[in-house]
């Protein structure tokens, strides 16, 4: 099963996908079960990968017997677990918005700091202006930086163009810089942002022209596996954006939304009724929008960085639970309001402002975050027939990832099987 457009070049094979080995000496294998439900422990227990695909997880004992000509690799002793997914990034920008940090944190507003020109509005202008290499190479050192944290998938969103033919270049670049590094890239049409300035008079037009054009050339091109719209007051309004995602579903995209942000707004409704795969942030929203979304299969996201920027609170993780809905974790990687570049951060600072166990936050970044991409199937697990996807962590337990701040850093991390500490195994133009 494939998650991107068949001639989407981040599916290339990879080297590697024909090993077969046994990771063993591990402290423990932790997994969540394929259902997504629990969290399976096999203390001292190990992995086999053949053809890039788990095949067998289980007691390192067992597995010795069971497959005798496979080549044993050593995990000396510590923590393994899936690669981690970032379902939700911004990481396709030029310049930076610092200077609007300090506007933050002297107690401007996200719509104040918009109404000067700041914002969304100002990475805009940035992203414009830089060269097409240097912005595709930016973001192959970004993805290289979420690999090296352990996260062997991720979510990139467009947004940062805002008119039809700045998104579609944003999303040119994401199929190139997706050629460079290893790692599995989800590109998202994030294609109501903001506004643009060129249509600041015609706000009813430009909504119109994202629905019947946009929408139709991405289709066409198969540039993108999800579209994206952020439906909150300093955004787009519920009906702006039922439009657009109608449409979207008519052409066969899965949707997204980012809601109740800056204030509850019905978004989160609007992707409960629409059937999202997920719907993001979630600062302002109340009980009623987690009972639909759990009643809907719908993911719930939390951002931490950005609640944390714009001094929001999180959910309680008690109350979450309580509603039986599915909660992912991401880092919003963006300029404005989260420039976080440690998805492991981010679930440590959830446990801490939310009180989720450290069993809710690897489900969190793990099967959760896969299900908000329609990749369950595929990643976000170690069980039999999932992607080879897995991390050695400089730790031995569990309980430790969401435990040490800054946040525990990979020994090796796997794709399909192989160990890709060396770029040179991909073989592929590194930046």
């Amino acid at each position: 099963m494939s998650y991107w457009p068949a001639h989407d070049p981040s599916s290339k094979p990879v080297a590697g996908r024909t090993a077969y080995l046994i990771l063993h000496n591990t402290s423990e294998v932790v997994t969540p079960d394929a259902e997504g439900r629990e969290i399976l422990r096999f203390p001292k227990g190990a992995i086999v990968f053949r053809e890039g695909r788990v095949l067998e997880v289980g007691p390192a004992a067992d597995l010795f017997r069971h497959h005798p000509d496979a080549r044993p690799l050593n995990a000396n002793g510590k923590l393994v677990t899936p690669g981690l997914v970032d379902c939700h990034t911004h990481m396709l920008f030029g310049g930076h918005r610092a200077q609007e940090f300090q506007l933050k944190l002297a107690g401007a507003s996200y719509a104040e700091i918009a109404a000067k020109g700041g914002g969304i509005r100002s990475t805009v202008r940035s992203t414009a202006a830089v060269k097409d290499e240097l912005l595709e190479k930016s973001l192959a050192n970004r993805l290289e930086r979420w690999r090296a944290n352990g996260c062997t998938t991720v979510e990139v969103k467009s947004g940062y163009g805002l008119t039809s033919a700045r998104e579609v270049r944003l999303l040119e670049l994401m199929s190139g810089a997706a050629i460079r590094v290893p790692v599995r890239v989800h590109r998202t049409a994030l294609v109501l942002h903001a506004l643009p300035e060129e249509f600041a008079d015609r706000r009813a037009e430009f909504v119109t022209e994202v629905r019947d054009v946009l929408l139709g050339e991405i289709h066409r091109r198969g540039m993108a596996s999800a579209v994206d719209v952020f439906c909150d007051p300093v955004g787009f309004t519920v009906e702006e954006c039922r439009g657009v995602l109608e449409r979207a579903q008519e052409l066969g995209f899965p949707i997204k939304l980012h809601a109740e942000q800056t204030a509850r707004a019905g978004g989160a409704l609007l992707a409960a009724e629409l059937g999202a795969r997920s719907v993001d942030h979630l600062e302002c929203a109340i009980d009623e929008d987690w009972v639909a979304l759990a009643a809907a299969g719908t993911v719930g996201v939390l951002l931490p960085a950005a609640a944390l920027t714009l001094r929001q609170r999180l959910p309680d993780a008690a109350a979450i639970r309580a509603t039986g809905a599915r909660v992912a974790i991401a880092t919003d990687f963006n300029p404005g309001t989260a420039p976080a570049q440690s998805l492991m951060e981010c679930a440590a600072l959830a446990g801490r402002l939310c009180g989720f166990t450290a069993n809710e936050l690897l489900l969190a970044v793990t099967w959760n975050a896969a299900r908000a991409l329609g990749a369950e199937h595929e990643v976000g697990h170690l069980n039999p027939g999932a992607w080879g996807d897995a991390v050695q962590w400089e730790c031995e337990a569990l309980e430790e990832l969401p435990y040490w701040m800054p946040a525990v850093r990979p020994d090796t991390v796997f794709m399909r099987g192989a160990d890709l500490a060396l770029p040179a195994v991909e073989r592929r133009v590194w930046p």
